[in-house]
């Protein structure tokens, strides 16, 4: 018995790619063998500590054995690597937001905030998408939602969203400065494309006399030549 313990452990040790390994480790959980289990899972978390499906069997198999407190330490793990990853919720609701999937956008940012209770921002966003009464548009035009237009470079559609904010907040003087700054951008970034437009406009013309400067060199050549001939 100790001799196919043995030819366990050296196919775990030899197995290179993570799912082979999962693989192994589940048939050796399910034939009974924690111990093997729990040694196998160790020596694969020391070439493979992102992995979270190995270390939730490692936490499967020390919940089993007993060992709450050594379960506790891999769920911890677990949890903080899930927390690093949770952020996908919110960028999945960005982009369900712009595809005009709302309902899709509530369910990613609530589980986002799930992870991130702080996150002030998406707290707002998810009040402010939250489905309206029946019968009712939602009430879209917001400085959080402004500013995500404003972050992601669409700046007509944050202006466009900010007059509509200080329409609805005539007396907050914050939301009529944020709008002043955004058209004082959207005044310079014109000013740009302007004079970009005149220095194109300008190389157009040269590139036009130049050509037919050499249309006219061309017919004088061909009229010297006819002389000489």
């Amino acid at each position: 018995m100790s001799g196919l313990n043995g030819i366990y452990d050296e196919i775990v040790d030899k197995i290179a790619t993570p799912k082979a390994q999962l693989i192994l480790l589940e048939i050796l959980k399910r034939g009974g063998k924690p111990e093997r289990v729990i040694k196998a899972c160790r020596n694969a978390l020391e070439f493979l500590p992102d992995d979270i499906n190995i270390r939730k069997i490692l936490a499967e198999t020390y919940c089993e054995q007993g060992s709450i407190e050594f379960a506790e330490i891999e769920l911890e793990k677990i949890s903080k690597q899930i927390d690093e990853l949770s952020f996908i919720f919110k960028l999945k609701s960005e982009f369900f937001r712009k595809e005009d999937r709302l309902q899709e956008a509530i369910k990613s940012l609530k589980l986002y905030l799930a992870h991130h209770s702080n996150d002030q921002e998406a707290a707002q966003l998810l009040s402010e998408f939250s489905a309206p009464p029946e019968g009712k548009e939602p009430n879209l035009p917001t400085p959080t939602l402004a500013e995500i237009y404003y972050k992601q470079g669409a700046l007509e559609e944050a202006i466009n969203m900010y007059k509509q904010v200080v329409k609805d907040f005539p007396d907050d003087e914050k939301y009529k400065n944020r709008l002043k700054e955004l058209k004082a951008i959207m005044k310079t970034k014109e000013t740009e494309r302007s004079h970009e437009a005149i220095l194109k406009e300008k190389k157009i013309k040269i590139i036009g006399i130049l050509e037919r400067w050499l249309t006219n060199i061309k017919k004088i050549r061909v009229i010297s030549l006819s002389s000489q001939t």
